[in-house]
């Protein structure tokens, strides 16, 4: 009986728990946030006591109803970070056939917080309409230069995290 009870509590955990969590690389996230309106939703997650406050790694999934590009979008996106950073650089690209787009940079705000993001985006076409956005993003605090981050290996990082977050298909909870 023990056992039977043991058995239940774990299928009832699992199913509670494990929906909930989005497996990226070797990282469980936890639902941390979300939101909704008519223009689409968010939901964040985190890892596993982390919050968005003072999150490490980042993963998030977007609904914008009212857009129809995912190229567009991450075009706009490469445009809004060149005008904040322009001495700073990023990647885009796409697969065509799948529409689905993607970007990458560095992002920290001059004057603001202390902190250093790697951020990946990828659009695609939503299959209910206007377009979903994946996030994951890894950020690091510094205490008085970005240039703190030289030796961290943002390349690195990308050659790992590159090939999961454009390939892997994400289902929503």
């Amino acid at each position: 009986m023990k056992s039977l009870i043991s058995l239940a509590f774990v299928c009832f955990a699992a199913l509670h728990c494990g929906a909930q969590t989005i497996q990226i690389g070797t990282n469980a996230f936890y639902p941390a946030y979300t939101n909704s309106s008519s223009e689409g939703s968010l939901r964040e997650y985190c890892l596993r006591a982390e919050t968005t406050d003072n999150w490490t790694k980042l993963f998030s999934i977007r609904q914008f109803r009212n857009v129809q590009s995912p190229k567009d979008y991450i075009d706009r996106m490469g445009e809004e970070y060149r005008k904040k950073l322009p001495h700073m650089k990023f990647a885009a690209g796409g697969q065509e056939s799948k529409n689905r787009w993607f970007i990458d940079y560095l992002m920290y705000e001059p004057g603001g917080p202390k902190l250093l993001e790697w951020n990946f985006f990828r659009a695609e076409t939503n299959a209910t309409g206007g377009i979903l956005v994946y996030q994951y993003a890894e950020r690091r605090k510094y205490k008085k230069s970005v240039k703190e981050f030289d030796s961290w290996d943002i390349k690195g990082l990308r050659k790992q995290m590159l090939p999961i977050l454009m390939t892997n298909e994400f289902s929503l909870p």
